[in-house]
C-alpha cells in the first residue's frame, strides 16, 4: 500500500516505517486493522490499532428492504470510515468473517451467493483505497482471540455460541458500545431485563467484529485468507 508524502511525493509501507521525520500530519499508528463481522441484518464493524481495540460499531440494515440497497448502504458507510481513517496510519489492513460453507453438515447455496456478494463490496471499496483485506475462519478467531469456540449459558438472552465474545469484550470495558436499550418494544427474545425494570440486550455482531480486528495481532496471521 502507497500513500503520499510531503517530503517524497509517495512512499511504501517500509519507507513509513523507516522515516524519522515524520512530517505527514496525523500518523498516530503503525498498523490499523477494520474487523467485519459482515450480514444483511446488522453488519458489525470495529476497529484496532497497534495491538489495542479502538471502537466497536455496527451498520443496521435491517430497515432497508433489498439486498442492493443494503451493499450499496454499507459501501458507502465503508468508504467513510475509511477516508477518516486512511491518514491515521502507516498500513491499514481489513479482516472479515469467511464464509461458512457449511451449516449443520449442509450447504446454503443461497447464503453462500448472498455473503459473497456482500463480501465483493467490501473488497472493492478496500482495494480502491489500496488496503486489502483478509478473511479468517469463525472456529479459528474464537480460539485464539477469545479463547474458546465452545458456547456458554448466561442469564441476558444471547445466544450460548455468541456469549464468550460478549463476555470477552465486556471484560475489555466496552460493555456500552454493544449495550442496546430497547424502549417499546415486545421483542423478548435475546433480551434482559436489569434491576430497574428496563429492557436490554447485547449487540453480538458488533461484538464479533471486535475480536475479529484483534485477531490480527494475537491470532496466527498464517491463518488469514486474502481476499481479491
Amino acid at each position: 500500500m502507497s500513500k503520499s508524502c510531503p517530503i517524497f511525493g509517495f512512499a511504501i509501507y517500509l519507507d513509513c516505517q523507516n522515516c524519522n521525520i515524520k512530517a505527514c500530519d496525523g500518523i498516530m499508528f503503525n498498523e490499523l486493522v477494520i474487523g467485519i463481522d459482515q450480514s444483511y441484518n446488522n453488519t458489525g464493524i470495529s476497529i484496532s490499532a497497534d495491538g489495542v481495540l479502538k471502537k466497536v460499531g455496527s451498520i443496521n440494515l435491517s430497515r432497508y428492504k433489498i439486498n442492493s440497497e443494503k451493499r450499496s448502504v454499507l459501501s458507502n458507510r465503508l468508504r467513510n470510515i475509511v477516508e477518516k481513517n486512511i491518514k491515521k496510519a502507516n498500513n491499514i489492513i481489513c479482516v472479515i468473517e469467511r464464509i461458512r460453507l457449511r451449516s449443520q453438515g449442509f450447504l446454503n447455496i443461497n447464503y453462500i451467493k448472498s455473503i459473497g456478494a456482500l463480501n465483493a463490496v467490501i473488497v472493492d471499496v478496500m482495494n480502491s483505497f489500496g488496503i486489502k483485506v483478509y478473511s479468517v475462519d469463525t472456529r479459528c478467531w474464537k480460539a485464539q482471540v477469545i479463547g474458546t469456540s465452545k458456547p456458554k449459558d448466561n442469564n441476558y438472552g444471547v445466544p450460548p455460541e455468541k456469549y464468550p465474545t460478549i463476555e470477552w469484550l465486556i471484560n475489555r470495558g466496552f460493555e456500552s458500545s454493544i449495550l442496546v436499550k430497547l424502549d417499546n418494544t415486545r421483542k423478548s427474545k435475546g433480551t434482559f431485563i436489569d434491576s430497574l425494570g428496563d429492557k436490554f440486550s447485547y449487540n453480538n455482531d458488533a461484538a464479533d467484529s471486535a475480536a475479529i480486528s484483534m485477531f490480527y495481532f494475537i491470532g496466527d496471521r498464517h491463518k488469514l485468507v486474502e481476499e481479491k
